[in-house]
């Protein structure tokens, strides 16, 4: 069996880097007294696997962790808890509840799961991510203009760095959905679907064609999509899960 958790990062804790988030996620788990398990050997580490990577400074609505749970304390949707948790017993809405209590402000569990563990990881399985993200310094005229190039033309091509070298790129094939959205109190606001294989595009990379010298403002990933059974769907949606 396994917890599946859906969780939001926003506000400050952007700037909370990803290995950080996975110490107060396992710290908060232990917190809880939730029966996870742990690897074998000399250093045993607890057995998580997060979805992709949140860059740091990125806000997010959709961040995944799937937790491997010790089978002889999972009873239907009732955890058993053990250590600090000795005693209690969580269904899927006492056990988020306690989740978000042992979290830090700006870390909230917006959905979990109590189910069957299945091959392959969150990681490997995520195909493109939902962003949203304003631009600072940058006109809505010229950045509607700029995305109607950019969705007319084959090529797209970014900096990025790779081996410690600045190298061109063409971004355009995972370049899935792309518009302006309004403004916020920093600039225009866009909405892209951009993909996650055979490489994480970034909405960082696409400034340099939507904006030249202009900056990100607050980029937040709002999706992280999969693909069961020839279908995109979500690994943990918010219509179908315990919810706050």
């Amino acid at each position: 069996m396994r917890l599946r958790i859906r969780f939001s990062k926003l506000g400050k804790v952007r700037f909370v880097g990803h290995r950080d988030v996975a110490r107060i996620m396992e710290r908060s788990l232990r917190r809880c007294g939730i029966p996870v398990t742990y690897s074998e050997g000399f250093s045993p580490r607890l057995r998580m696997s997060f979805g992709l990577a949140l860059p740091t400074c990125y806000e997010s609505e959709a961040e995944y962790l799937d937790v491997p749970l010790n089978p002889e304390l999972v009873q239907d949707e009732t955890v058993f808890c053990t250590g600090w948790g000795q005693g209690e017993a969580y269904g899927p809405t006492e056990l988020q509840q306690a989740l978000n209590e042992a979290l830090p402000h700006g870390f909230d569990v917006v959905a979990l799961t109590i189910e069957p563990r299945t091959k392959g990881s969150l990681q490997e399985a995520v195909l493109s991510c939902g962003w949203s993200f304003d631009i600072v310094g940058a006109q809505s005229d010229d950045v509607q203009d700029a995305i109607d190039t950019a969705l007319e033309s084959s090529v797209i091509e970014v900096e990025r760095k790779k081996k410690n070298e600045v190298v061109r790129e063409d971004v355009r094939y995972g370049i899935h959905e792309l518009r302006l959205d309004g403004e916020s109190e920093r600039g225009p606001m866009v909405i892209a679907e951009l993909s996650a294989k055979p490489r994480v595009i970034r909405p960082s990379e696409l400034i340099e064609a939507l904006a030249p010298g202009a900056e990100l403002g607050i980029a937040k990933r709002t999706h992280q999509w999969i693909e069961t059974d020839g279908q995109r769907i979500e690994p943990l949606t918010l219509s179908n899960s315990t919810t706050t």
